[in-house]
């Protein structure tokens, strides 16, 4: 008996972990599938998948990817230099400045969310500012817009990519970068053929977390977009709470989580691709 529990320990150890993503992760998904093709009048039948086949809510789902996709091009471009810079360039206060990055989490959503209001509003800061300065005559129709959505979720999911980025800053051996500089090699090309490389796991795992995350975000674009533009959040929590349309609002999320893993899947192949590309141009 001992001998088995031995041998299975990992077995036995992981037990709860699959329960729990049992019970919340596949019973849910299955009840989900389960409402989008059954109704009381039509039994199972794919009559809600017909309903929603329409330009209206593809270019709902489309709107989605192409605002997840800006987001976590931005979260990249930036979350690059401040990982490199807490990595390599930060030595006693780095564990202040990791706190400041994750001190967000500490508030509630909506209220540093609400907060994007006093910024971007007419009589904003932001507005205040610029007219100060002389920059603009009048003020700016900032918040209730599309780039007010994007500008927050911005804000938000920087740091899901900084993070892994610089977990990944954090094991490479930075004598490989020194080695490079002294051979004579520019900035860009150590950081194409040296530090992109070696990071390009990190990247892909932030990108992978801030694209997720930024398709089914609902709260940022009900408040920050005023209710003018529908995404894939909003849409679901519409169906859901406000008609109380269980079959159409799991049809679409069945569409939508569809769309999303072969946008994930394409992501996935590109990074790939860049991987490969880059490893035959050092060779």
């Amino acid at each position: 008996m001992k001998k088995i529990i031995k041998h299975e320990l990992n077995f036995f150890l992981s037990i709860p972990a699959m329960l729990w993503q049992v019970a919340f992760l596949w019973l849910p998904l299955a009840f989900l599938m389960i409402s989008s093709m059954y109704s009381i009048a039509y039994g199972f039948s794919f009559t809600h998948y017909l309903t929603i086949l329409d330009l209206t809510h593809f270019r709902v789902i489309l709107r989605s990817l192409f605002l997840a996709s800006i987001n976590s091009m931005l979260c990249l471009f930036f979350a690059y230099p401040i990982a490199y810079f807490l990595a390599f360039k930060v030595k006693k206060s780095k564990a202040i400045l990791l706190f400041l990055l994750t001190l967000p989490f500490w508030v509630n959503f909506l209220l540093h969310v609400y907060s994007w209001f006093f910024v971007l509003e007419r009589n904003g800061i932001l507005n205040t500012v610029l007219l100060k300065l002389h920059i603009i005559n009048e003020p700016l129709y900032l918040a209730n817009s599309l780039f007010a959505v994007g500008l927050v979720m911005f804000h938000t999911y920087l740091p899901f990519m900084v993070l892994p980025l610089y977990t990944i800053f954090e094991k490479l051996n930075y004598t490989l970068i020194e080695s490079s500089t002294d051979l004579g090699a520019t900035s860009s090309q150590t950081f194409f053929r040296i530090t992109f490389p070696l990071t390009l796991v990190g990247a892909r795992i932030g990108v992978f977390l801030v694209f997720i995350l930024s398709f089914g975000e609902f709260v940022i674009p009900t408040l920050m977009g005023g209710g003018k533009m529908l995404f894939v959040g909003t849409l679901i929590s519409s169906y859901f709470l406000l008609d109380q349309n269980v079959a159409l609002g799991s049809a679409f999320t069945c569409l939508s989580g569809f769309m999303l893993g072969w946008a994930l899947l394409m992501i996935f192949v590109l990074f790939r691709y860049i991987f490969y590309r880059i490893t035959r141009a050092s060779s």
